[in-house]
């Protein structure tokens, strides 16, 4: 039993002692040491600038989908935002916070780089005043980003590595994936600092794999949702019945090959004729089990549609009938005191119209009364 101990414990002994020994990147695995505050401050902006910049990719890219009708514009805009957020996802969810931000930030400036030097003709044509804006906006707030979270001298050092890299690294793609890990690592090794990192602790650990886990799979969400689009888009422009009398023309032209083949040479006219309905039959299948896919799937989203549609307008005339049976309620109610407050303004206006004149003329005689006392007081 010791001896199996031993012989299991021969391999992660050897894994320490080269861990130990390897002095360009140093890994705290067996203490578990935290990420220090400032290491997670980074690894928690990085992250959260990745789902705002691929908010606003789509954003942008939704954008010029909707105002260009042009075929190859709409699809290169939906490629943009299935490679860019791809790529960010990648990047950011790294387990070493400088590597992620300087690959997000990498990758932020190849996007504005590569669409300034691109021609509007193989961008998005007229639109493409859309995504340099946007690629050009989140080049500065990547650099702002890393102003804000790194000591001046740290982010003096990635500032310098990321015009290198850029200028050593040219691609043709302005929105590709970069890893630069080891060159990350080595740029700092060459600059006087030595790169020691801990992996965090287990809750820091447990965390990082949820939020990796989540991302990927929100971009892989995404991702499908737009290649769907993609699909539509070309389903939309090219469509079902074009395609199939090409099919048929194609076929068509065929035929009347093999009859004049088969004119001039009788002897294999059966075998040729035997294997172009082979190929018609399965072209028809083919053909014919597409349509009802597409078609079944017309119908569901239709039935899907029609539902929606009754179960909101039920509930709008049950709302437009709840709400007249309270207003003719309020109406009726109102009604009785209406009619009270009316027959009193009508009786105040009698009483005004009747009792004033008959008041004034007795005031009045009363006044000529005491008049004619006081000239006669005998009388």
């Amino acid at each position: 039993m010791n001896v199996k101990r031993m012989l299991w414990g021969l391999p992660l002994a050897l894994f320490a002692a080269a861990s130990t020994g390897c002095s360009l990147l140093k890994v705290a695995v067996a203490t578990g040491d935290p990420l220090s505050k400032e290491e997670m401050n980074v690894r928690t902006m990085t992250r959260g600038f990745y789902y705002d910049m691929a908010g606003e990719v789509a954003r942008a890219a939704d954008s010029i989908i909707g105002a260009s009708d042009r075929l190859e514009v709409r699809t290169a805009a939906v490629r943009w935002k299935i490679r860019a957020t791809r790529a960010g996802v990648t990047a950011a969810m790294q387990s070493i916070p400088d590597v992620a931000m300087a690959d997000l930030w990498i990758l932020c400036r190849r996007m504005n780089e590569g669409f300034a030097a691109t021609p509007d003709s193989l961008l998005f044509g007229a639109q493409s005043g859309i995504a340099r804006e946007t690629a050009a906006r989140l080049d500065r707030r990547a650099a702002r980003l890393a102003g804000r979270l790194l000591p001046a001298e740290r982010y003096a050092l990635m500032e310098r590595f990321v015009d290198e890299f850029m200028r050593d690294n040219p691609v043709t793609e302005s929105d590709g994936a970069d890893n630069t890990t080891l060159a990350w690592l080595e740029f700092l090794r060459e600059n006087g600092v030595e790169p020691a990192y801990a992996v965090g602790s287990i809750a820091e650990v447990l965390a990082d794999v949820n939020d990796r886990v989540s991302g990927q799979t929100q971009q892989l969400s995404n991702s499908v949702g737009w290649s769907k689009d993609l699909i539509e888009m070309r389903l939309a422009q090219d469509s079902l019945r074009d395609r199939i009398g090409a099919q048929l023309d194609s076929l068509d032209r065929n035929f009347r090959r093999m009859v004049a083949v088969a004119e001039h040479l009788p002897e294999i006219s059966d075998r040729v004729l035997e294997e172009l309905n082979e190929q018609a039959t399965q072209l028809l299948w083919t053909m014919d089990v597409s349509v009802d896919n597409a078609f079944s799937g017309f119908d569901r989203q239709r039935m899907e549609l029609q539902s929606y549609v009754s179960r909101e307008r039920e509930a709008l005339v049950e709302q437009l009938r709840t709400t007249g049976e309270d207003l003719l309620s309020t109406a009726f109610d109102a009604v009785p005191g209406l009619v009270g407050r009316v027959l009193l303004y009508v009786v105040l206006a009698l009483a005004v119209l009747l009792g004033g004149p008959f008041a004034l003329g007795f005031w009045l005689g009363g006044v000529r009364q005491r008049a004619k006392l006081r000239k006669h007081p005998e009388a």
